[in-house]
């Protein structure tokens, strides 16, 4: 029996949803929302699936595991046709965002079974924190997502995948210590540059297309000054629990992190980034 086919194991599964303790909910709200247009403006747009025409004409859309739904609310509002739906276990259950009435914001278990029929979602959405679980529960949450795309639907995800880690840096010493804190949490970062991989797996794709952007961090040009400024407020948020876990003091952290800007202006750092679409198969003739 293969990895896809115990979506019984998934809902009842008692893994906790992630989420990075912070002293500052302010300073993570601004660090997500600089990300958010950090890939607008990296990917030449919001959507990068070819969905426009359908959400022009109205369709279902639902962001995963969707933070504070800046994605969502800004998306609605261009697409006011088109229901939109966001969902994770922290956001706060809304019929509606202020004026963009075609908005419903859920609070729910997001490893359980969402509270969708099947074949409800013309196109599903999601960043960097879809990849933050371990390795059966991320199988199990690609079927989830399969469930409820229609025939046809799409699955887009957007994340930064590689980052060049120069020996001897505080930014490598950094990195290094987020992702084996990452590993402490019972998170999979072997997900991360494996994804196109999980997705062939689940047996629901019908095509796939990936979009790949390298940039160099820091001075130079202003999207890598932007991502610069973006690295430094994670890890200054990061502090609390990060400086702790590499048994340092927070004088010694907060030295490391202004470091890092010094450092990534002189080594010219490159991060790659991803947007991954693929396409559910449009027939029902899928592998158990």
């Amino acid at each position: 029996m293969s990895h896809f086919s115990q979506i019984e194991e998934y809902e009842n599964t008692s893994e906790k949803d992630f989420h990075t303790p912070v002293e500052d909910e302010k300073k993570l709200s601004d660090t997500r929302f600089y990300v958010h247009y950090f890939y607008e403006h990296l990917f030449n747009g919001n959507i990068g699936a070819p969905v426009h025409e359908k959400l022009q004409k109205g369709a279902k859309v639902l962001e995963y595991r969707c933070d504070s739904g800046i994605w969502t609310r800004e998306i609605a509002i261009e697409y006011p046709d088109t229901e939109f739906y966001a969902v994770d276990s922290t956001v706060p259950n809304s019929r509606d965002d202020g004026n963009n009435i075609n908005i419903t914001l859920i609070e729910c278990d997001i490893f359980k079974k969402l509270p969708f029929p099947d074949n409800e979602f013309d196109y599903v959405y999601a960043k960097d924190n879809l990849l933050f679980m371990t390795t059966n529960t991320f199988r199990a949450v690609l079927l989830e997502i399969f469930r409820i795309l229609k025939p046809g639907g799409w699955l887009e995800v957007v994340y930064s995948c590689k980052t060049d880690l120069i020996p001897g840096l505080g930014y490598t010493r950094l990195t290094n210590a987020w992702h084996s804190w990452l590993t402490a949490q019972n998170i999979d970062y072997d997900i991360n540059p494996n994804l196109e991989n999980y997705l062939q797996e689940t047996g629901k794709t019908e095509s796939m297309s990936r979009r790949i952007e390298e940039m160099q961090v820091g001075s130079g040009n202003t999207m890598g000054e932007f991502k610069l400024e973006i690295t430094l407020m994670f890890y200054r948020s990061a502090r609390s629990y990060l400086a702790p876990f590499m048994n340092i003091s927070f004088e010694e952290f907060d030295d490391l992190v202004n470091n890092v800007e010094n450092e990534l202006n002189a080594n010219k750092i490159k991060i790659t980034f991803k947007q991954v679409i693929a396409k559910k198969k449009s027939t029902n003739s899928e592998e158990n």
